[in-house]
Protein backbone atom coordinates (compact mmCIF):
# COMPACT_ATOMS: atom_id res chain seq x y z
CA UNK A 1 0.00 0.00 0.00
CA UNK A 2 2.60 2.34 0.91
CA UNK A 3 4.81 1.87 -2.18
CA UNK A 4 1.49 2.57 -4.60
CA UNK A 5 0.88 5.47 -2.79
CA UNK A 6 4.93 6.45 -3.32
CA UNK A 7 4.44 5.61 -6.97
CA UNK A 8 1.11 7.58 -7.73
CA UNK A 9 3.06 10.67 -5.37
CA UNK A 10 6.53 10.27 -7.54
CA UNK A 11 4.08 10.52 -10.64
CA UNK A 12 2.17 13.06 -9.40
CA UNK A 13 5.46 15.45 -9.10
CA UNK A 14 7.29 14.14 -12.45
CA UNK A 15 3.86 14.97 -14.26
CA UNK A 16 3.03 18.46 -12.42
CA UNK A 17 7.17 19.46 -12.92
CA UNK A 18 7.36 18.37 -16.67
CA UNK A 19 4.22 19.76 -17.89
CA UNK A 20 4.78 23.41 -16.36
CA UNK A 21 8.92 23.49 -16.72
CA UNK A 22 8.99 25.14 -19.61
CA UNK A 23 6.35 27.53 -18.50
CA UNK A 24 7.99 31.12 -17.11
CA UNK A 25 7.16 31.79 -13.20
CA UNK A 26 5.26 35.20 -15.18
CA UNK A 27 3.14 32.90 -17.04
CA UNK A 28 1.93 31.04 -14.28
CA UNK A 29 1.51 34.12 -12.08
CA UNK A 30 -0.10 36.26 -14.72
CA UNK A 31 -3.53 37.90 -13.23
CA UNK A 32 -5.76 40.20 -14.65
CA UNK A 33 -7.78 42.93 -12.77
CA UNK A 34 -10.59 44.16 -15.06
CA UNK A 35 -13.06 47.04 -14.26
CA UNK A 36 -16.20 46.69 -15.21
CA UNK A 37 -18.30 50.14 -16.32
CA UNK A 38 -22.30 49.79 -15.89
CA UNK A 39 -23.02 46.24 -16.77
CA UNK A 40 -25.91 43.93 -15.71
CA UNK A 41 -24.45 41.02 -13.12
CA UNK A 42 -24.83 38.48 -16.25
CA UNK A 43 -22.69 40.88 -18.29
CA UNK A 44 -19.97 41.52 -15.64
CA UNK A 45 -20.04 37.49 -14.84
CA UNK A 46 -19.07 36.51 -18.72
CA UNK A 47 -16.33 39.45 -18.14
CA UNK A 48 -15.12 37.37 -15.34
CA UNK A 49 -15.12 33.99 -16.83
CA UNK A 50 -13.31 35.40 -19.81
CA UNK A 51 -10.73 36.81 -17.58
CA UNK A 52 -10.27 33.10 -15.86
CA UNK A 53 -9.80 31.68 -19.34
CA UNK A 54 -7.30 34.94 -20.12
CA UNK A 55 -5.39 33.92 -17.09
CA UNK A 56 -5.65 29.92 -17.41
CA UNK A 57 -3.99 29.83 -21.36
CA UNK A 58 -1.23 32.76 -20.66
CA UNK A 59 -0.05 30.40 -18.07
CA UNK A 60 -0.30 27.36 -20.28
CA UNK A 61 2.34 25.76 -22.71
CA UNK A 62 0.67 26.29 -25.79
CA UNK A 63 -0.09 29.80 -25.08
CA UNK A 64 3.97 30.09 -25.53
CA UNK A 65 4.38 27.81 -27.83
CA UNK A 66 1.52 29.55 -30.79
CA UNK A 67 3.09 33.07 -29.72
CA UNK A 68 6.88 31.97 -29.84
CA UNK A 69 6.47 29.83 -33.38
CA UNK A 70 3.76 32.51 -34.97
CA UNK A 71 5.13 32.86 -38.67
CA UNK A 72 3.83 34.87 -41.32
CA UNK A 73 4.97 34.47 -45.05
CA UNK A 74 7.48 31.03 -43.67
CA UNK A 75 8.84 33.48 -40.78
CA UNK A 76 8.59 33.80 -37.34
CA UNK A 77 6.67 36.61 -36.59
CA UNK A 78 3.90 38.81 -36.64
CA UNK A 79 3.06 41.48 -38.49
CA UNK A 80 3.18 45.31 -36.95
CA UNK A 81 5.46 43.91 -34.26
CA UNK A 82 6.55 46.73 -33.18
CA UNK A 83 10.30 46.06 -34.02
CA UNK A 84 9.92 42.86 -31.69
CA UNK A 85 10.66 39.29 -32.21
CA UNK A 86 8.27 36.46 -30.92
CA UNK A 87 9.92 36.47 -27.97
CA UNK A 88 10.06 39.84 -27.17
CA UNK A 89 6.37 39.81 -27.57
CA UNK A 90 5.72 37.11 -25.38
CA UNK A 91 7.74 38.33 -22.94
CA UNK A 92 6.17 41.80 -23.10
CA UNK A 93 3.27 40.45 -22.61
CA UNK A 94 3.60 38.54 -19.88
CA UNK A 95 5.46 41.80 -18.49
CA UNK A 96 1.93 43.51 -18.73
CA UNK A 97 3.15 47.47 -18.70
CA UNK A 98 0.27 48.95 -20.59
CA UNK A 99 1.37 52.32 -21.79
CA UNK A 100 -0.72 54.11 -19.44
CA UNK A 101 0.28 52.13 -16.89
CA UNK A 102 4.43 51.42 -17.89
CA UNK A 103 5.46 49.46 -15.03
CA UNK A 104 5.51 45.94 -15.26
CA UNK A 105 3.11 44.49 -13.19
CA UNK A 106 2.44 41.10 -15.04
CA UNK A 107 -1.54 41.94 -14.47
CA UNK A 108 -3.71 42.64 -17.24
CA UNK A 109 -5.08 45.99 -16.04
CA UNK A 110 -7.97 47.70 -17.94
CA UNK A 111 -11.61 49.00 -17.73
CA UNK A 112 -14.43 47.67 -19.80
CA UNK A 113 -17.43 49.41 -21.86
CA UNK A 114 -19.92 48.39 -23.47
CA UNK A 115 -21.49 50.36 -26.24
CA UNK A 116 -23.93 49.40 -29.06
CA UNK A 117 -23.18 50.46 -32.58
CA UNK A 118 -24.81 48.60 -35.97
CA UNK A 119 -21.07 48.17 -37.57
CA UNK A 120 -19.18 45.16 -38.30
CA UNK A 121 -16.89 46.81 -35.59
CA UNK A 122 -16.56 44.80 -32.37
CA UNK A 123 -14.64 46.78 -30.25
CA UNK A 124 -12.10 49.83 -29.80
CA UNK A 125 -10.20 51.42 -27.74
CA UNK A 126 -7.99 54.67 -27.28
CA UNK A 127 -3.84 55.35 -26.23
CA UNK A 128 -5.64 58.00 -24.49
CA UNK A 129 -7.90 55.78 -21.98
CA UNK A 130 -7.38 52.55 -19.67
CA UNK A 131 -10.77 51.69 -21.25
CA UNK A 132 -11.60 49.26 -23.52
CA UNK A 133 -14.95 49.73 -25.51
CA UNK A 134 -16.94 45.90 -26.93
CA UNK A 135 -19.83 46.32 -28.97
CA UNK A 136 -23.03 45.12 -27.55
CA UNK A 137 -24.32 43.76 -30.73
CA UNK A 138 -21.47 40.87 -30.76
CA UNK A 139 -20.76 40.95 -26.62
CA UNK A 140 -23.99 39.76 -25.77
CA UNK A 141 -23.97 36.92 -28.85
CA UNK A 142 -20.30 35.86 -27.68
CA UNK A 143 -19.19 33.29 -25.60
CA UNK A 144 -16.23 33.52 -23.03
CA UNK A 145 -13.66 32.44 -24.87
CA UNK A 146 -14.93 34.93 -28.01
CA UNK A 147 -14.70 38.20 -25.17
CA UNK A 148 -11.34 36.68 -24.21
CA UNK A 149 -9.88 37.18 -27.57
CA UNK A 150 -11.63 40.72 -27.82
CA UNK A 151 -9.76 41.70 -24.85
CA UNK A 152 -6.64 39.91 -25.58
CA UNK A 153 -6.97 41.90 -29.17
CA UNK A 154 -7.83 45.33 -27.28
CA UNK A 155 -5.29 44.99 -24.52
CA UNK A 156 -2.45 44.43 -26.69
CA UNK A 157 -3.27 47.87 -28.41
CA UNK A 158 -2.90 48.87 -24.86
CA UNK A 159 0.39 47.76 -24.16
CA UNK A 160 1.26 49.76 -27.63
CA UNK A 161 0.78 47.14 -30.66
CA UNK A 162 -1.37 48.22 -34.14
CA UNK A 163 -2.72 46.95 -37.02
CA UNK A 164 -3.66 48.33 -40.34
CA UNK A 165 -7.09 50.13 -39.98
CA UNK A 166 -8.62 49.20 -43.37
CA UNK A 167 -8.89 45.24 -43.89
CA UNK A 168 -5.84 43.50 -45.25
CA UNK A 169 -4.47 40.01 -45.69
CA UNK A 170 -1.22 40.70 -43.63
CA UNK A 171 -3.69 42.42 -40.94
CA UNK A 172 -4.60 39.29 -39.86
CA UNK A 173 -1.22 38.33 -38.74
CA UNK A 174 -0.73 41.11 -36.85
CA UNK A 175 0.19 41.05 -32.91
CA UNK A 176 -3.71 41.88 -31.70
CA UNK A 177 -5.33 39.94 -34.61
CA UNK A 178 -2.97 36.67 -34.16
CA UNK A 179 -2.73 36.73 -30.46
CA UNK A 180 -6.06 37.67 -30.06
CA UNK A 181 -7.30 34.71 -32.00
CA UNK A 182 -4.77 32.09 -30.21
CA UNK A 183 -6.26 32.94 -27.15
CA UNK A 184 -9.91 32.39 -28.14
CA UNK A 185 -9.19 29.14 -29.58
CA UNK A 186 -7.51 27.94 -26.71
CA UNK A 187 -9.84 29.69 -24.34
CA UNK A 188 -12.45 27.31 -26.21
CA UNK A 189 -10.54 24.58 -23.97
CA UNK A 190 -11.18 25.91 -20.69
Amino acid sequence: MTKTLLSITLTFVFFTQGSFASVPTLAMTFDTDVVTHNMSSTQESKIQRAEQKIRDVIGSEEFKSRVLNHSYNGVKKFVDNGGLTNSQIYTKILNAAETLRPYKNNTMNMGVKLYYEKSNTVGFTSTASKDININTKYFNSYNASQVSGNMMHEWLHKLGFHHAVNYSSSRNYSVPYAIGRIMEKLAARY
